[in-house]
Parts: C-alpha cells; sequence; structure tokens
C-alpha cells in the first residue's frame, strides 16, 4: 500500500468530544480532501501505554493519501476550515506528522 501519510496527534490532558470528532470534523475532512487523494481514515482513542501509564497524545488520527503533494493542495483550498473547526472538538492544538508509507502487511 505506497502511499503518503498524515497522522494528527492530540495531546492528553485536555478536552477532546470524540462524538462531534467522528460525527462532524472527520466527515468534513473526508468531503474536502476527498478529491485530493484522500484514500481513508483511522481515528485511535489510545488508553495507556504498554506500561500503563496515561498516553502523551489521548487521540491518534491517521490519513492515508496517494500523494503527499495533493494533500498539500487540499490543505491549501480547505485547511483554514479544517484547522478552524479544531476547538469545536478540543482545547489543544494536535501535532501532525507527515510520512511516506514503505509497506505493509
Amino acid at each position: 500500500m505506497p502511499g503518503s501519510t498524515v497522522t494528527v496527534l492530540y495531546p492528553s490532558g485536555g478536552t477532546f468530544n470524540m462524538d462531534y470528532y467522528i460525527s462532524s470534523h472527520m466527515p468534513m475532512v473526508q468531503k474536502n480532501l476527498n478529491t485530493f487523494g484522500l484514500k481513508g481514515w483511522r481515528v485511535t482513542k489510545n488508553t495507556s501505554t504498554p506500561s500503563g501509564a496515561e498516553p502523551a497524545y489521548a487521540v491518534t488520527c491517521e490519513l492515508y493519501l496517494d500523494s503527499l503533494e495533493e494533500f498539500q493542495k487540499g490543505m491549501g483550498t480547505h485547511g483554514p476550515d479544517i484547522m478552524g473547526d479544531v476547538p469545536n472538538f478540543s482545547d489543544k492544538e494536535p501535532t501532525l506528522l507527515i510520512g511516506e508509507v514503505t509497506g505493509a502487511s
């Protein structure tokens, strides 16, 4: 499954409205980035680390993309709306990581 990913990390220790995120924010992301190579997404609510400690990030979202270039074009067009929606579900700013997929099973 070659392509690119964007991993969005939401820090622990704040508020996060998962219902809004899944029912409103992610459908908006899908609609706005679908024509810019978004192939799919997955959201994980992180509950603990292997040692049982609180994770550094409460929620992780992975976006699966055809190409980073198309994603960047999409964010150029829709980024202000997507990022402007963050205060509706979280009081923390997310960290975004960009990656290239090199293998999958």
